[in-house]
């Protein structure tokens, strides 16, 4: 009996279609790989944008306005810090890369008041609540801040992301750590 080696035409063609959908496969999760790295890139820089704005209008330095100095008073909707509202171009990678990201904020003023009567604070109000104080202290006892960053992905649809804080009228230099702080703190690992 005659015995043949080798592989038939069939064999060869089903092989060579089995690599192929698994080369096609490999390719396209590397793309999509690529494509969600990019997004993702993306959202964190708008995540950056975000923090940076917060810490920027938390790092004030007077409570009333001076001209000048970044105070607690000025900060509200789109105002306040040194970083303006608005769109602002981000390089990414080259000065062919840049992104285009539109930083807005909105600012809520909080009082704490006495909502039972008994001459203790005890709640937070805010303007049109019941119990918002008819007299105005001088300063806003917090400032809740909504931080919108929007931009278009690489597919050009619109993205957004929200971060919300609070702000209380101490400036940082003020502040208990900044004073007592010890030594032992500032030690470097």
């Amino acid at each position: 009996m005659y015995k043949e080696n080798g592989f038939s035409l069939i064999e060869v063609s089903i092989a060579s279609l089995l690599i192929m959908l698994g080369v096609t496969g490999y390719v396209t999760l590397q793309s999509e790989y690529v494509v969600s790295a990019a997004k993702l890139n993306l959202r964190g820089v708008a995540l950056h944008l975000a923090q940076e704005k917060l810490t920027d209008l938390a790092y004030f330095q007077q409570l009333s306005h001076i001209e000048g100095v970044g105070s607690y008073q000025n900060i509200a909707t789109n105002l306040g810090g040194s970083i303006p509202a608005g769109e602002r171009d981000v390089i990414l990678s080259s000065e062919l890369n840049l992104q285009t990201y539109d930083t807005q904020w909105q600012v809520e003023n909080l009082y704490y008041v006495d909502t039972n009567f008994d001459g203790v604070a005890d709640s937070w109000a805010k303007v049109g609540e019941p119990f918002f104080p008819v007299d105005l202290p001088r300063n806003t006892d917090l400032k809740n801040v909504h931080i919108i960053v929007t931009w278009l992905d690489i597919n050009g649809s619109s993205k957004q992301l929200e971060m919300f804080g609070s702000i209380a009228p101490i400036a940082q230099s003020h502040s208990f750590q900044a004073k007592y702080r010890s030594s032992s703190a500032l030690a470097k690992p």
